[in-house]
Protein backbone atom coordinates (compact mmCIF):
# COMPACT_ATOMS: atom_id res chain seq x y z
CA UNK A 1 0.00 0.00 0.00
CA UNK A 2 2.97 2.76 0.45
CA UNK A 3 4.39 1.56 -2.70
CA UNK A 4 1.60 2.28 -4.48
CA UNK A 5 0.46 5.47 -2.22
CA UNK A 6 -2.44 4.26 -0.57
CA UNK A 7 -2.28 5.22 3.12
CA UNK A 8 -3.61 2.95 5.55
CA UNK A 9 -6.22 3.49 7.99
CA UNK A 10 -7.52 1.64 11.74
CA UNK A 11 -8.66 -1.43 9.25
CA UNK A 12 -5.59 -2.04 7.49
CA UNK A 13 -3.59 -1.98 10.96
CA UNK A 14 -6.36 -3.96 12.43
CA UNK A 15 -5.50 -6.54 9.51
CA UNK A 16 -1.91 -6.81 10.06
CA UNK A 17 -1.87 -7.13 13.40
CA UNK A 18 -4.39 -9.61 13.24
CA UNK A 19 -2.09 -11.72 10.80
CA UNK A 20 0.67 -11.04 13.06
CA UNK A 21 -0.76 -12.71 15.91
CA UNK A 22 -2.22 -16.06 14.09
CA UNK A 23 1.68 -16.22 12.98
CA UNK A 24 3.43 -15.56 15.71
CA UNK A 25 5.05 -12.35 14.70
CA UNK A 26 5.80 -10.70 17.34
CA UNK A 27 8.34 -8.30 16.73
CA UNK A 28 6.49 -7.74 14.07
CA UNK A 29 3.60 -6.81 15.59
CA UNK A 30 4.98 -4.24 17.94
CA UNK A 31 6.58 -2.50 15.21
CA UNK A 32 3.15 -1.83 13.11
CA UNK A 33 1.54 -1.14 16.29
CA UNK A 34 4.22 1.39 17.11
CA UNK A 35 4.41 2.72 13.42
CA UNK A 36 0.77 2.90 13.57
CA UNK A 37 0.44 5.57 16.42
CA UNK A 38 3.85 7.49 15.64
CA UNK A 39 4.28 7.50 11.65
CA UNK A 40 0.45 8.01 10.88
CA UNK A 41 -0.72 9.35 14.04
CA UNK A 42 -3.89 6.62 14.10
CA UNK A 43 -4.95 6.19 17.68
CA UNK A 44 -5.76 2.85 18.59
CA UNK A 45 -8.95 1.36 19.17
CA UNK A 46 -10.32 -1.44 20.94
CA UNK A 47 -9.51 -3.82 17.76
CA UNK A 48 -5.86 -3.15 17.73
CA UNK A 49 -5.39 -3.44 21.46
CA UNK A 50 -7.44 -6.76 21.37
CA UNK A 51 -4.97 -8.29 18.44
CA UNK A 52 -2.25 -6.43 20.70
CA UNK A 53 -3.10 -8.65 24.01
CA UNK A 54 -3.62 -12.10 21.72
CA UNK A 55 -0.50 -11.17 20.65
CA UNK A 56 1.09 -11.00 23.61
CA UNK A 57 -0.60 -13.88 25.15
CA UNK A 58 0.03 -16.66 22.18
CA UNK A 59 3.68 -15.60 23.09
CA UNK A 60 3.26 -16.02 26.78
CA UNK A 61 3.59 -13.23 27.76
CA UNK A 62 0.73 -12.76 30.38
CA UNK A 63 1.80 -10.43 32.38
CA UNK A 64 2.90 -7.86 29.64
CA UNK A 65 -0.68 -8.16 28.01
CA UNK A 66 -2.75 -7.45 31.30
CA UNK A 67 -0.72 -4.42 31.32
CA UNK A 68 -1.05 -3.18 28.33
CA UNK A 69 -5.27 -4.10 29.36
CA UNK A 70 -5.09 -1.65 32.18
CA UNK A 71 -2.82 0.85 30.46
CA UNK A 72 -5.17 1.32 27.73
CA UNK A 73 -6.45 4.82 26.92
CA UNK A 74 -9.85 3.51 26.56
CA UNK A 75 -12.10 1.16 28.50
CA UNK A 76 -11.54 -2.36 27.51
CA UNK A 77 -14.61 -4.40 26.61
CA UNK A 78 -15.08 -7.97 27.41
CA UNK A 79 -13.95 -9.59 24.13
CA UNK A 80 -10.34 -7.91 25.36
CA UNK A 81 -10.53 -9.96 28.66
CA UNK A 82 -11.88 -13.38 27.22
CA UNK A 83 -8.64 -13.22 24.65
CA UNK A 84 -6.50 -12.96 27.99
CA UNK A 85 -8.49 -15.61 29.38
CA UNK A 86 -8.02 -17.98 26.87
CA UNK A 87 -4.23 -17.43 26.52
CA UNK A 88 -4.19 -18.21 30.32
CA UNK A 89 -5.58 -21.37 29.90
CA UNK A 90 -2.89 -22.13 27.15
CA UNK A 91 0.01 -20.97 29.24
CA UNK A 92 -1.98 -22.20 32.62
CA UNK A 93 -1.58 -19.04 34.66
CA UNK A 94 -3.95 -19.83 36.90
CA UNK A 95 -3.55 -16.68 38.73
CA UNK A 96 -4.14 -14.45 36.74
CA UNK A 97 -6.80 -16.18 34.52
CA UNK A 98 -8.70 -15.53 38.09
CA UNK A 99 -7.83 -11.86 37.84
CA UNK A 100 -9.37 -11.97 34.53
CA UNK A 101 -12.60 -13.62 35.67
CA UNK A 102 -13.33 -11.07 38.13
CA UNK A 103 -13.01 -8.28 35.31
CA UNK A 104 -15.53 -10.25 33.46
CA UNK A 105 -18.12 -10.01 36.85
CA UNK A 106 -17.39 -6.23 36.70
CA UNK A 107 -18.46 -6.28 33.05
CA UNK A 108 -21.36 -8.87 34.27
CA UNK A 109 -20.30 -10.13 31.11
CA UNK A 110 -19.46 -13.79 32.21
CA UNK A 111 -20.85 -16.19 29.56
CA UNK A 112 -20.75 -20.39 28.94
CA UNK A 113 -17.66 -20.06 27.17
CA UNK A 114 -15.84 -18.07 30.05
CA UNK A 115 -16.77 -20.71 32.53
CA UNK A 116 -15.27 -23.69 30.27
CA UNK A 117 -12.09 -21.69 29.43
CA UNK A 118 -12.21 -21.55 33.47
CA UNK A 119 -12.33 -25.50 34.02
CA UNK A 120 -10.30 -25.58 31.11
CA UNK A 121 -7.46 -23.41 33.06
CA UNK A 122 -8.22 -25.68 36.13
CA UNK A 123 -8.10 -28.85 34.86
CA UNK A 124 -4.61 -28.57 32.84
CA UNK A 125 -2.99 -28.23 36.64
CA UNK A 126 -4.88 -31.02 37.45
CA UNK A 127 -6.87 -28.56 40.59
CA UNK A 128 -9.45 -30.74 40.33
CA UNK A 129 -11.44 -29.31 43.60
CA UNK A 130 -11.46 -25.38 42.00
CA UNK A 131 -13.17 -27.79 38.53
CA UNK A 132 -15.97 -29.28 40.99
CA UNK A 133 -16.47 -25.85 42.45
CA UNK A 134 -16.83 -24.20 38.90
CA UNK A 135 -18.94 -27.06 37.14
CA UNK A 136 -20.90 -26.68 40.79
CA UNK A 137 -21.64 -22.85 40.13
CA UNK A 138 -22.46 -23.46 36.50
CA UNK A 139 -25.38 -26.27 37.61
CA UNK A 140 -26.19 -23.43 39.81
CA UNK A 141 -26.77 -20.30 37.74
CA UNK A 142 -28.25 -22.85 35.06
CA UNK A 143 -25.16 -22.27 32.56
CA UNK A 144 -25.33 -24.31 29.79
CA UNK A 145 -22.63 -25.27 27.32
CA UNK A 146 -22.88 -25.40 23.36
CA UNK A 147 -21.87 -29.33 22.75
CA UNK A 148 -19.60 -30.12 20.40
CA UNK A 149 -20.27 -31.01 16.91
CA UNK A 150 -18.59 -31.43 13.80
CA UNK A 151 -19.57 -31.56 9.95
CA UNK A 152 -18.47 -33.20 6.99
CA UNK A 153 -19.95 -32.90 3.87
CA UNK A 154 -20.33 -36.04 0.92
CA UNK A 155 -22.31 -36.13 -2.08
CA UNK A 156 -24.50 -33.08 -1.57
CA UNK A 157 -25.44 -34.78 1.98
CA UNK A 158 -24.35 -33.00 5.40
CA UNK A 159 -23.23 -35.86 7.90
CA UNK A 160 -22.97 -34.37 11.60
CA UNK A 161 -21.30 -36.11 14.58
CA UNK A 162 -21.02 -35.18 18.29
CA UNK A 163 -18.76 -36.56 20.53
CA UNK A 164 -19.78 -40.50 21.36
CA UNK A 165 -22.06 -40.71 18.77
CA UNK A 166 -23.81 -43.72 17.63
CA UNK A 167 -26.52 -42.47 15.81
CA UNK A 168 -25.27 -42.27 12.22
CA UNK A 169 -26.47 -45.39 10.16
CA UNK A 170 -23.02 -46.51 9.55
CA UNK A 171 -21.66 -46.23 13.18
CA UNK A 172 -19.95 -49.56 13.37
CA UNK A 173 -18.10 -49.05 10.72
CA UNK A 174 -16.93 -46.06 11.68
CA UNK A 175 -15.93 -46.94 15.38
CA UNK A 176 -13.91 -49.79 13.03
CA UNK A 177 -11.96 -47.51 10.94
CA UNK A 178 -11.41 -45.19 13.69
CA UNK A 179 -9.94 -47.46 15.93
CA UNK A 180 -8.01 -48.98 13.03
CA UNK A 181 -6.62 -45.22 12.38
CA UNK A 182 -5.62 -44.98 16.47
CA UNK A 183 -3.49 -47.80 15.75
CA UNK A 184 -1.63 -46.68 12.68
CA UNK A 185 -1.04 -43.23 14.50
CA UNK A 186 -0.30 -44.77 17.59
CA UNK A 187 2.87 -46.86 15.55
CA UNK A 188 3.79 -43.16 13.68
CA UNK A 189 3.98 -41.94 17.56
CA UNK A 190 0.52 -39.96 18.42
CA UNK A 191 0.09 -39.53 22.00
CA UNK A 192 -3.27 -38.48 23.22
CA UNK A 193 -3.14 -35.50 25.00
CA UNK A 194 -5.08 -35.91 27.92
CA UNK A 195 -5.08 -32.36 29.30
CA UNK A 196 -7.80 -32.05 26.49
CA UNK A 197 -10.02 -34.34 28.96
CA UNK A 198 -11.86 -32.14 31.34
CA UNK A 199 -12.84 -34.76 33.73
CA UNK A 200 -11.02 -36.03 37.11
CA UNK A 201 -10.44 -39.63 35.44
CA UNK A 202 -7.31 -42.16 35.16
CA UNK A 203 -4.95 -41.71 32.28
CA UNK A 204 -6.51 -44.60 30.43
CA UNK A 205 -10.29 -43.62 30.74
CA UNK A 206 -9.50 -40.13 29.84
CA UNK A 207 -7.39 -41.54 26.67
CA UNK A 208 -10.45 -43.55 25.58
CA UNK A 209 -12.53 -40.31 26.38
CA UNK A 210 -10.89 -38.36 23.89
CA UNK A 211 -10.87 -41.64 21.11
CA UNK A 212 -14.54 -40.17 20.02
CA UNK A 213 -14.28 -36.62 20.01
CA UNK A 214 -16.73 -35.10 17.01
CA UNK A 215 -13.75 -34.27 15.03
CA UNK A 216 -12.17 -37.62 15.02
CA UNK A 217 -15.35 -39.23 14.05
CA UNK A 218 -16.12 -37.04 10.84
CA UNK A 219 -12.52 -37.47 9.83
CA UNK A 220 -12.90 -41.53 10.39
CA UNK A 221 -16.28 -41.00 8.03
CA UNK A 222 -14.24 -39.17 5.75
CA UNK A 223 -11.50 -41.72 5.67
CA UNK A 224 -13.96 -44.98 5.17
CA UNK A 225 -15.86 -42.93 2.52
CA UNK A 226 -13.84 -40.97 0.14
CA UNK A 227 -10.92 -42.71 -2.24
CA UNK A 228 -7.87 -42.78 -1.40
CA UNK A 229 -6.11 -39.16 -1.36
CA UNK A 230 -9.24 -37.26 -1.12
CA UNK A 231 -9.28 -34.06 0.79
CA UNK A 232 -11.45 -34.52 3.98
CA UNK A 233 -13.18 -31.13 5.27
CA UNK A 234 -14.79 -30.87 8.42
CA UNK A 235 -16.43 -27.99 10.34
CA UNK A 236 -16.32 -27.99 13.76
CA UNK A 237 -19.04 -25.29 15.80
CA UNK A 238 -16.14 -24.67 19.06
CA UNK A 239 -12.19 -24.48 19.17
CA UNK A 240 -10.71 -27.64 18.23
CA UNK A 241 -8.63 -29.40 21.45
CA UNK A 242 -4.75 -29.92 21.12
CA UNK A 243 -5.53 -33.78 21.13
CA UNK A 244 -7.73 -33.84 17.90
CA UNK A 245 -5.21 -30.87 16.36
CA UNK A 246 -2.40 -33.98 16.67
CA UNK A 247 -4.86 -36.59 15.97
CA UNK A 248 -5.41 -34.68 12.28
CA UNK A 249 -1.81 -33.66 11.47
CA UNK A 250 -0.04 -37.08 12.45
CA UNK A 251 -2.99 -38.76 10.31
CA UNK A 252 -2.41 -36.43 7.26
CA UNK A 253 0.96 -37.84 7.32
CA UNK A 254 -0.04 -41.67 7.73
CA UNK A 255 -2.81 -41.68 5.19
CA UNK A 256 -1.53 -39.01 2.44
CA UNK A 257 -4.55 -37.11 3.14
CA UNK A 258 -4.72 -33.57 3.02
CA UNK A 259 -7.65 -32.74 6.08
CA UNK A 260 -8.84 -28.90 6.66
CA UNK A 261 -10.92 -28.40 9.33
CA UNK A 262 -12.63 -25.03 9.87
CA UNK A 263 -12.83 -24.21 13.31
CA UNK A 264 -14.37 -21.36 15.66
CA UNK A 265 -10.83 -19.49 15.23
CA UNK A 266 -9.69 -20.32 11.78
CA UNK A 267 -9.10 -22.95 9.07
CA UNK A 268 -6.26 -25.16 10.05
CA UNK A 269 -4.85 -26.84 6.71
CA UNK A 270 -3.18 -30.28 7.69
CA UNK A 271 -0.37 -31.72 4.95
CA UNK A 272 2.30 -33.85 5.56
CA UNK A 273 2.36 -34.12 9.39
CA UNK A 274 2.03 -30.35 9.04
CA UNK A 275 -0.64 -27.48 9.95
CA UNK A 276 -0.86 -24.29 8.24
CA UNK A 277 -1.05 -22.88 11.91
CA UNK A 278 2.38 -23.92 12.54
CA UNK A 279 0.53 -25.01 15.84
CA UNK A 280 -0.20 -21.36 16.46
CA UNK A 281 -3.80 -21.37 17.22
Amino acid sequence: MQRVGVAPDDQTFTGVLSACSHSGLLDEGRMFFDSMIKEFGIVPNVHHYGCMVDLMGRAGLLDEAYQLILSMGIKPDATIWRTLLGACRIHRHTSLGERVIEHLIEFKALEAGDYVLLLNLYSTVNDWEKVIEVRKLMKEKKIQTTPGCSTIELKGEIHEFLADDISHPRKREIYEMLDEIGKQLKIAGYVAEITSELHNLGAEEKQITLSYHSEKLAIAFGVLATPPGTTIRVAKNLRICVDCHNFAKILSGVYNREVIIRDRIRFHHFREGHCSCNDYW
